[in-house]
């Protein structure tokens, strides 16, 4: 199930346990398997061992959250929603990359 987040409670969600940020469109949300309206914001920076590598396990350590927005297509919007989320960021004290993957790549597994 994925952990969703709208931008009225991004001000406030705890975003440290999450290594991967995702924006995502009201339809995503609703309907399972849909992920054409997705875009990796951020990816925090991660150390893999060889060994999580090698066995494959690296993507169960990987804890993605979804910001709704209207329209991901709308780069005003985006770029208004990658300032908050930067600002969160930061006072959190994370670090990582913005826009490491292409739409609808993911890094959990998920297809």
């Amino acid at each position: 199930m994925k952990t969703v987040i709208t931008l009225n409670e991004l001000a406030n969600a705890d975003l440290r346990p999450y290594t991967e940020i995702w924006l995502t469109s009201p339809t995503a949300v609703r309907e399972p398997g849909h992920t054409d309206d997705e875009l990796c914001l951020w990816r925090a920076n991660q150390v893999f061992s060889h060994d999580m590598l090698s066995e494959g396990t690296h993507g169960q350590n990987v804890m993605p959250v979804w910001l709704v927005v209207d329209d991901i297509d709308d780069s005003e919007q985006v770029l208004e929603v990658e300032t908050q989320v930067r600002e969160r960021l930061l006072t959190a004290g994370l670090e990582g990359e913005f826009y490491p993957a292409e739409v609808g790549e993911r890094t959990d597994g998920v297809k």
